[in-house]
């Protein structure tokens, strides 16, 4: 005879499957129905079940199940007896809907400060609980679960998982229930709480009120205290017992720069003194609000006075959630040792006679400690106390590398480089504050500048006019550059004011680094996004207790390379701090930004685009109007490193349809031959129409093709350049336009070098090269001013770097050593400096680049030691000793006033 059975089909793939069913009293043991899934209805697989009994409902038993085979359509659930009395009732089927929520640990007696984890089975569900028998499908008092859930006391606790569909439907599991006795409980005498749902146990406060909107996004906190404005606000307490340790959990909204509590301590009300607290977070982020503990013992003796002093520019963030004194178990500190097979890690914690509990890599429960850990590979270890009676100490998380892939110290440095100036400890780092400040303080630039830093009185001595710009004009045979006082001026620039080249990719190869602080806590700023972290902003906090700023750091920078004897802000340095810092500056032009005129394959910039004359005036009058009368700037680069030298192998192939220069170029071909047939003739090709060209590669074979694509080059620089200057200067007539910093390649290829010189000299005032050499070579750089018409040349980018703290050097064996480094510099600076036609040199850069490669190019970004300051904010004084020799003597050299210096690297 047929079993009786039922049969679901989904329309896309089976998920999940719930079966909720009832059985009548006294008619055990059950008939269990069997399960069975298909793809295609006719052959069917048996799968077995999980089967939960809801505790206060006996005869209610729930049928799950999950992980289906991939292409899983159908599901049959067949009736097994003869005794319709054992079967059971079906309730309801859902599929693809929210399963049942489990928890870590079995209901029953557990250790008292046991956490209790909750597990969903599908990420996107939302999971809810109470703890007061109440159901959390309908409850008012239901929370959100975000993070474990402590047991000090007897804990009734309920939880579901909710599902939100795309169609905005929602869908609730099955209520799961958990029975846990801890053995012990709280001793709520001891010391004190305040879960600031009223004002009643605060001593005074000062602009506060109680917040209790949205509790989900505050561990279901309904009552916090925030401030009424963005001035500061406060909370004191006065107790009548000496206050020996405290906690104060805080909520800060993630998505503003956060400012710490201050706290301080008094014995008699009237006399406070600010103490330090240790801080950090605790779990994880809900809608940007980020939980912070504040934890301190060993107050000063008889302290009855606290006072929580909460900061911020909005008001209502942070805002203070609990705060507890002496009664709640110290967190849980971790230190290492690293042998050769791992890493020996010991917690402790400032309570006696606590127990430590931990978990490594997300493990499903929190396991006792009783010895130390000798961990191998890299691990998450998330570690918490609890002393019986006290409250646990939150739960806190450290990331520990024991794996052989470590490349990079937790102070960016390379661990395979040994050299002196090598940081070990954060003392060293610590130290460091005081002695910048005393060989800053030491060095004295030459005198005789001018605001700007050219040569003071020269506009007089040499007949140079003050112009109100920085401009070039005759001087003798030299082309100058002069100040907006008329003054000489040559500029000394240093590139990338900024940390930003500091920053490497950290994400998915931690192996590689010895240790990465959290992004939610103290060097959350010295983050890029979530994937990218810059050792040298860490190191700064670590020297001054605060990450700096993009501004502090230009400030800072700008301070520096003044004492240095520099006099300019290179290419790459933030823009918009140049005029506040009184110091020289350069902009680009806004071109790289504009990807509709990006050409695939090569950096190019595509003026035939649609639209693109439009486009770029609309861009220039808002990007360059503004510094127009700006006197400290001193003109704009067009763009950086363009590969002209890919121009004749990459144009060629590409396809109109994707790039507007292909199809421009064929419609001059079709202009100057008219029929197809007399440009097959001329070019060796069989093409049967000029449309056919659009999306075709041409080949580049005969000397008519040659001719054609010499003519389309220059034309093409031509109109770009022409088309760049004439807008440019219908918005800005004041500065200087610098051209667009040349790559090292084509400037070196005399083919490419002889036609770029000819027309961009037409239409710009200075011509800048990215300069990579070991020596300057003054006939090609003779070569570029003679065939621009007498444009002076700027070299925007050079530089030499050493292998000392395991990066790479800018150019290889230029130097041993950083002195070495520095007399490179010499030779190649005074060397320009001595041409008439050179009107300054921008070393790059100010910071070294990131040990394992700066972020944007992944893995394999640049690493080179590039920089006047090393990763830990360490200036190479000898490198540098030589770069001031050169720099303060510099108009000296320009004039004659001293020989060129040079150092014979050819006899060492």
């Amino acid at each position: 005879m047929p079993k009786e059975y039922m049969t679901y089909r989904t329309d896309g793939p089976l998920n999940t499957f719930s079966l909720y069913t009832y059985y009548r009293d006294d008619n055990g043991p059950y008939n269990q129905p069997n399960f069975y899934v298909s793809h295609d209805g006719s052959d069917y697989e048996e799968v077995t079940p999980q089967i939960y009994n809801d505790g206060d409902n006996v005869n209610l038993v729930v049928y799950e199940l999950r992980n289906f085979r991939g292409d899983a359509k159908y599901l049959k659930v067949e009736f097994t007896g003869s005794d319709i009395a054992k079967s059971p009732v079906i309730g309801k089927a859902v599929l693809n809907g929210s399963l049942g929520v489990t928890a870590n640990l079995p209901s029953g007696s557990v250790p008292y400060g046991s956490m209790v984890m909750l597990e969903k089975a599908a990420a996107g569900d939302t999971v809810y609980y109470t703890t007061d028998g109440s159901d959390p499908r309908t409850s008012l008092t239901r929370k959100l679960y975000t993070s474990p859930i402590i047991v000090v006391n007897e804990l009734k606790l309920k939880t579901i998982a909710v599902k939100n569909s795309a169609s905005g439907k929602k869908a609730a599991s099955r209520v799961s229930a958990y029975h846990y006795i801890p053995e012990g409980s709280l001793d709520t005498a001891i010391g004190l709480h305040d879960p600031l749902d009223n004002f009643e146990q605060l001593y005074s406060k000062s602009s506060i009120y109680i917040a209790k909107d949205k509790p989900y996004y505050f561990g279901n906190d309904s009552h916090r205290m925030a401030r009424t404005t963005v001035n500061p606000g406060s909370i004191v307490y006065q107790t009548d017992f000496d206050i020996s340790s405290f906690m104060v959990d805080s909520y800060f909204f993630t998505g503003h720069a956060t400012m710490k509590h201050r706290i301080f301590t008094s014995v008699n009300g009237k006399d406070y003194t600010e103490i330090s607290a240790e801080t950090y977070a605790v779990g994880y982020p809900v809608s940007n609000w980020q939980k912070y503990a504040y934890e301190a013992s060993s107050l000063p003796a008889g302290t009855r006075y606290l006072k929580i002093e909460l900061h911020g520019s909005r008001s209502w963030s942070p805002q203070v959630s609990n705060v507890t004194f002496n009664r709640s178990t110290a967190s849980v500190k971790v230190q290492s040792t690293r042998s050769t097979e791992s890493l020996h890690t010991v917690l402790t914690t400032a309570s006696s006679g606590a127990k430590i509990y931990y978990r490594l890599n997300k493990g499903s429960i929190f396991q006792h400690y009783s010895e130390p850990l000798e961990l191998t590979g890299y691990n998450v270890l998330e570690t918490y106390a609890v002393k019986d009676g006290m409250d646990p100490s939150p739960i806190r998380k450290y990331t520990l590398n024991a794996s052989d892939k470590i490349q990079v110290d937790r102070f960016g440095q390379l661990i395979s480089a040994n050299f002196p100036e090598k940081v070990i400890t954060d003392q060293q780092l610590e130290a460091d504050a005081e002695a910048d400040a005393s060989y800053y303080a030491g060095l004295t630039p030459p005198s005789g500048r001018d605001r700007f830093g050219g040569l003071a009185g020269s506009a007089a001595k040499y007949g140079l006019q003050n112009k109100g710009f920085f401009a070039i004009q005759q001087m003798g045979s030299r082309k100058a550059m002069t100040t907006p006082e008329g003054n000489l001026f040559f500029s000394l620039g240093v590139n990338g004011l900024t940390a930003n080249e500091t920053y490497t990719m950290v994400k998915g190869r931690e192996e590689l680094f010895e240790s990465i602080p959290s992004i939610r806590e103290e060097y959350k700023t010295a983050y890029k996004g979530t994937d990218n972290f810059s050792f040298y902003l860490a190191n700064k906090y670590r020297k001054t207790g605060v990450v700096p700023t993009e501004h502090a750091i230009y400030s800072e920078a700008a301070v520096r390379i003044r004492k240095w004897g520099f006099n300019s802000a290179g290419g790459f340095s933030p823009e918009k701090y140049g005029n506040g810092n009184n110091l020289p500056y350069v902009k680009m032009l806004p071109l790289s930004s504009m990807s509709w005129a990006k050409i695939d394959g090569i950096s190019l910039f595509d003026i035939f685009a649609p639209d693109a004359v439009t486009k770029l005036d609309a861009a220039f009058a808002k990007a360059v109007t503004p510094s127009k009368d700006d006197p400290m700037l001193i003109g704009y680069f067009i763009d950086n490193e363009y590969e002209y030298h890919k121009f004749y192998s990459h144009v060629p192939k590409l396809k109109a349809s994707e790039a507007a220069i292909k199809g421009h170029w064929v419609k001059r071909l079709k202009d100057k031959y008219q029929e197809i047939y007399k440009f097959n003739s001329e070019w060796g090709t069989s093409f049967e129409s000029f449309e056919e060209l659009k999306e075709a590669e041409l080949p580049i074979e005969t000397s008519q093709a040659w001719r054609d694509m010499d003519a389309f080059f220059r034309y093409y620089l031509d109109t770009f350049y022409g088309t760049v200057s004439r807008l440019y200067r219908k918005y800005d007539p004041n500065h200087l336009l610098l051209g667009d910093r040349w790559l090292t390649t084509p400037f070196h290829n005399e083919k490419f070098r002889s036609v770029m010189a000819e027309v961009e000299g037409k239409y710009v005032d200075v011509i800048s090269i990215n300069y990579y050499s070991y020596n300057l070579d003054r006939d090609l750089l003779n070569d570029v001013y003679t065939k621009s018409g007498g444009k002076p040349i700027l070299i925007s980018e050079f530089g030499f770097g050493t292998t000392e703290q395991g990066l790479d050097p800018l150019l290889q064996n230029s130097a041993e050593n950083q002195f070495q480094r520095g007399t490179r510099y010499r030779n190649f600076v005074e060397a320009a400096a001595s041409l008439d036609n050179i009107v300054g040199a921008h070393v790059f850069n100010y910071v070294d680049q990131a040990a394992l490669g700066r972020y944007w190019e992944g893995a394999w970004g640049e690493r080179y030691n590039s920089g006047l300051v090393n990763v830990a904010d360490r200036p190479y004084k000898d490198y540098l000793k030589e770069v001031m020799a050169t720099n303060y003597d510099i108009y000296k050299v320009m004039l004659g006033e001293r020989s060129e210096f040079y150092y014979d690297f050819s006899s060492k």
